[in-house]
């Protein structure tokens, strides 16, 4: 193998073992991106469960006559 083909080979080597690191970070960063998706569907179900609150609450104030102020 003349020197040429030597350096070629050590810099495939070189490349591989770095796709390599590389999918495994992308790896990781799915794995939490996938966590903080979870997370996220906890908060949106509360954030919806919230506004129907307040367009119940809104509907039933409207139905009351609405809020009087203190005397």
């Amino acid at each position: 193998m003349n020197p040429h083909q030597e350096q070629q080979a050590a810099l495939l080597n070189r490349i591989a073992l770095n796709v390599d690191k590389l999918n495994e970070s992308v790896e990781q960063l799915n794995e939490k991106l996938a966590e903080v998706n979870e997370q996220n569907q906890t908060t949106l179900l509360m954030a919806q469960v919230w506004n129907s609150y307040v367009k119940s609450a809104h509907i039933m104030l409207e139905g009351l006559g609405g809020v009087q102020a203190p005397e």
